[in-house]
C-alpha cells in the first residue's frame, strides 16, 4: 500500500507540477535562429515525408530548409505542402538517410533549451519598433512564477534590472534605461520548466492512476500499442514512470519502498572560484588541472567543448586531482571557435562549472584571422598588419558590430553610426572622431588592393567591444558582449556528427553488429547515472552505422535506468523508448537522456534487463540485449531490500527467453564479476567500457 501511495503521489506531482515536462509534448530545439525538427529516415522508396511540429508553420511566417545526412538540399529539389504538413522530394532519399528540417524562428514560436543551468522554454517575441517597451508573450503554457526568467535581444542577455516580467498576464516591460528594440531585433524570452503549472486548455485534465494502471504515454493520435516489437515501427514517446506487466497482466517489476537518503553537502563553487583550471597552450593544446576537492566518491569530472553556436562537440572524462593535456587537432575538431570548460557532477545531483574560455582554432596561419562574437570572419581582402596594427575591410567590421556605414568619395571620409555612437575616419589621416572628439590613431585607414581598410582595435573599442590578440593562431578576437554559453546538463546534448570531426574509432558497436546475422529485436539497456555521459555520447555517435549494418527487419529500443529505490521527481528510474528502425529517432532519444543522479554505487540493472525481456516477449525476431553500465547491480542475495531479483534468477530468465546478452562494462572489479556471468551464460561478449568513448584512440 505504501508503494501504491508513493507512486500515486509521484504521478500527481508530475501532473500538477510537471506541466509540459511530459514527453508527449516535446518541443523542437534551437540552432542559432532556426529550430530543428527530425523527420523519419529514408527507405529508398518514399518521397513524401510528414512533419508535425509544435509550432504553427505557414508559408508566410517562416522559411523551411531541408537536410539529408546533415547536408542542406537545394530548395528546387523538394516542395512543401504547408496545409498537409508534408515535404515531397524529387528523388527518394536513400535507405537509412537521416532527414531533418530547420525552420526560421518567428514570433510566438517556442522551443526547449538549457539556459543558465536550467531546463527552459524559449519563446520568440514580436520584433520592436524602436519605441515599444512592453511585449506580450504568446505561450501555450500557464506559469506560476516570474522568477529565473531571462531576456535576450540580438544575442545579448539583459540584466535582471533591465526588464520585468508578469507571469499572470505574460507581459515583459523593458526599462527606460535601455534602448527599445528596433524593427530588425530578435527578441528571445526564456522561462524555466519548473515555473509551468499547466498547458492552456485543449481538453480536460485526467485523473492520476494507481500503479497498476500506469502505462506508457503515447502521442495523442495513438490508440493501441502493437503487441510485439516487430509491429512497433512508429516512434513512441518515453513514459515518465514505468512498471512493465507480464503477458498475464500482473506486475512483474516492483518498486521497493523509497528510502530517506542523507545527501552529502556539495560545496564546490562555480565560476572564477572553481577548483580547476584550463591552460590554453601553443599548437592547439590545452591542459586541464583539477584538485583533490573533486576526488570524492560519486564525483565525476568532465571537460566540455562547445562550438561557436554553443553546441557540444566533445565531452572528455578526466581524473580528479591531476593534470592532463589534450590536442584539439587530435580530437578531430575542425577550424573554428570553441568554448572549453570543466564540469564536476555528483551522483546526488550537485553540479559546479568553471567559466567557459574561448579558443580560436586556425590550422592555416599564414594570414591573420578575425573572430567576432566567437564566429570566424571571412573577407575578400584578407586582414593586413601595419606596424603592429591589424587593418580589416571597413564594411565587414562595421556590419559585424551592428553599425551602418556611409562613404563620401569626394573627401574619402567614412562615417559609421550605431546607436548614439558616431565614428568618422578619413583615408590617410591619423586622426579619427568619436562623437566629435578627436582620437589619435596608431594606424590610419587606407586603401589596400582597392579595399578600404580600417584599424580593427580602434573601431571595436570605440563601439564598446573588447579586443584580444591570440599569438599562436595569429588571430584577433572581438567580443561586443560577454558570451552567454549555457552549461546546464540540458544544453549539453550529445554530439552529432555534422562536421564536428570524425566518428570515434572505437569498434565496439561495429563488432556487436557483425554477430547479428538475422532480423532481431535489440534493446540498449543503458545506465544513465552521472558517470555515463561520455558513453552515451559514444553510443549516439555510433548508432547510425550500427542500424545500417544489422539485418533488415530488425527493431531497436532504448531502456534507460538509474535506481528504483529512490524517487526523483525530475528523472525517472526506468524509462523505455519503444522500438523503431529510424536512425534519426534513435539519435533524438539518446539526446534526450540526461546522465545524472545515481544514489548508490550499485544500480537497478537487473530490473532493467528484466523489463527489456518483457518488452521483447511475443516477438518472432531473434532477441538481443546490449547492457551498458559502469556500475554493479543490486542483487537480492546481497541486498534483499533493494531489489526483487537475484543475479542467478535473471541469468536463468535470459536463458529461458533465448536472449543474447552483450555488455559494455568494466573489465575489472565487482561490476565485472557480476556482469561477466550474465554475458557468458547467454552467448554474448563483454566489451571494455573504457573504449566506449569519442576520444578513444586505438
Amino acid at each position: 500500500m505504501k508503494v501504491r501511495m508513493m507512486v500515486f503521489l509521484l504521478i500527481s506531482f508530475v501532473l500538477l507540477f510537471g506541466g509540459t515536462a511530459s514527453a508527449s509534448e516535446r518541443l523542437d530545439y534551437r540552432e542559432g535562429d532556426y529550430l530543428v525538427h527530425l523527420l523519419e529516415d529514408g527507405d529508398g522508396i518514399r518521397k513524401t515525408f510528414p512533419f508535425q511540429t509544435s509550432n504553427q508553420i505557414t508559408a508566410s511566417n517562416t522559411e523551411i530548409r531541408l537536410f539529408i545526412n546533415a547536408r542542406e538540399i537545394d530548395s528546387t529539389a523538394y516542395t512543401i505542402d504547408y496545409g498537409n504538413h508534408t515535404i515531397t522530394m524529387r528523388k527518394a532519399p536513400d535507405s537509412g538517410a537521416e532527414i531533418s528540417m530547420k525552420y526560421a524562428i518567428a514570433p510566438t514560436f517556442e522551443w526547449e533549451e538549457g539556459v543558465s543551468g536550467k531546463a527552459s522554454i524559449g519563446n520568440a517575441l514580436t520584433g520592436g519598433d524602436g519605441s515599444t517597451r512592453t511585449f506580450q508573450v504568446s505561450s501555450r503554457y500557464i506559469l506560476n512564477s516570474s522568477k529565473n526568467v531571462s531576456l535576450h535581444i540580438d544575442g545579448h542577455k539583459l540584466s535582471s534590472s533591465e526588464f520585468t516580467f508578469n507571469h499572470e498576464n505574460l507581459t515583459i516591460t523593458i526599462s527606460e534605461k535601455r534602448k527599445a528594440p528596433g524593427r530588425q531585433s530578435k527578441i528571445y524570452f526564456y522561462f524555466p520548466k519548473t515555473s509551468i503549472s499547466s498547458t492552456r486548455p485543449s481538453g480536460e485534465a485526467t485523473e492520476p492512476k494507481w500503479p497498476s494502471e500506469v502505462t506508457e504515454q503515447k502521442p495523442p493520435s495513438e490508440v493501441i500499442e502493437p503487441k510485439s516489437p516487430s509491429e512497433a515501427t512508429e516512434p513512441k514517446w518515453p513514459s515518465e514512470v514505468i512498471e512493465p506487466t507480464s503477458p498475464s497482466g500482473s506486475v512483474t517489476t516492483t518498486v521497493p519502498e523509497a528510502e530517506t537518503v542523507v545527501v552529502p553537502e556539495f560545496n564546490v563553487p562555480s565560476g572564477k572560484n572553481f577548483p580547476g583550471t584550463i591552460t590554453l597552450k601553443s599548437n592547439y593544446t590545452f591542459t586541464v588541472s583539477t584538485t583533490a576537492e573533486m576526488r570524492k566518491s560519486g564525483y565525476y569530472t568532465y571537460v566540455m567543448i562547445k562550438n561557436s553556436n554553443g553546441e557540444l562537440v566533445r565531452r572528455i572524462r578526466v581524473e580528479a586531482n591531476s593534470s592532463s593535456t589534450y590536442s584539439l587537432r587530435a580530437l578531430g575538431l575542425p577550424a573554428g571557435g570553441y568554448y572549453i570548460y570543466v564540469k564536476v557532477m555528483t551522483q546526488y545531483g550537485g553540479v559546479a562549472v568553471s567559466s567557459p574560455q574561448f579558443y580560436p582554432v586556425r590550422y592555416e596561419t599564414q594570414q591573420i584571422g578575425v573572430f567576432i562574437g566567437g564566429k570566424q570572419q571571412t573577407y575578400k581582402q584578407p586582414p593586413v598588419n601595419r606596424k603592429g596594427n591589424v587593418l580589416v575591410p571597413l564594411r565587414g567590421i562595421f556590419e559585424s558590430l551592428g553599425a551602418t556605414v556611409k562613404w563620401k568619395s569626394s573627401t574619402q571620409t567614412i562615417t559609421a553610426t550605431r546607436g548614439s555612437t558616431t565614428i568618422v575616419l578619413t583615408i590617410g589621416s591619423s586622426t579619427a572622431y568619436v562623437n566629435g572628439v578627436a582620437v589619435k590613431l596608431n594606424a590610419a585607414a587606407q586603401l589596400v588592393n582597392g579595399s578600404t581598410m580600417v584599424p580593427i582595435r580602434f573601431i571595436s573599442e570605440a563601439l564598446g567591444a573588447e579586443v584580444k590578440w591570440e599569438g599562436t593562431s595569429r588571430t584577433v578576437i572581438v567580443f561586443q558582449y560577454e558570451p552567454d554559453i549555457p552549461t546546464s546538463i540540458e544544453s549539453e546534448r550529445t554530439p552529432t556528427n555534422g562536421g564536428s570531426g570524425p566518428e570515434s574509432s572505437s569498434p565496439i558497436l561495429q563488432n556487436i553488429s557483425k554477430e547479428i546475422n538475422e532480423a532481431s529485436d535489440i534493446v540498449f539497456v543503458i545506465d544513465v547515472t552521472g558517470s555515463m555521459a561520455e558513453v552515451i555520447d559514444y553510443v549516439k555517435e555510433s548508432i547510425s552505422k550500427f542500424v545500417d549494418s544489422v539485418p533488415s527487419g530488425s527493431n531497436l529500443a532504448i531502456l534507460a535506468y538509474r535506481d528504483i529505490n529512490y524517487i526523483d521527481s525530475k528523472y525517472p528510474a526506468l524509462e523505455f523508448f519503444n522500438f523503431t528502425n529510424q536512425k534519426g529517432v534513435l539519435k533524438n532519444q539518446l539526446s534526450s537522456l540526461v546522465a545524472t543522479g545515481g544514489m548508490d554505487v550499485d544500480e537497478s540493472g537487473l530490473e532493467a534487463v528484466q523489463m527489456a525481456m518483457e518488452k521483447m516477449s511475443g516477438s518472432k525476431n531473434a532477441k538481443r540485449i546490449i547492457f551498458i553500465t559502469d556500475a554493479p547491480v543490486h542483487d537480492k542475495e546481497i541486498s534483499p531490500k533493494k531489489t526483487k531479483y537475484s543475479l542467478k534468477e535473471v541469468i536463468n530468465n535470459v536463458k529461458a527467453n533465448k536472449v543474447t546478452l552483450d555488455a559494455i562494462a568494466p573489465k575489472e572489479g565487482f561490476a565485472y564479476q557480476q556482469i561477466i556471468q550474465l554475458v557468458e551464460s547467454n552467448k554474448g561478449t563483454l566489451y571494455d567500457i573504457n573504449e566506449a568513448s569519442l576520444t578513444y584512440i586505438k
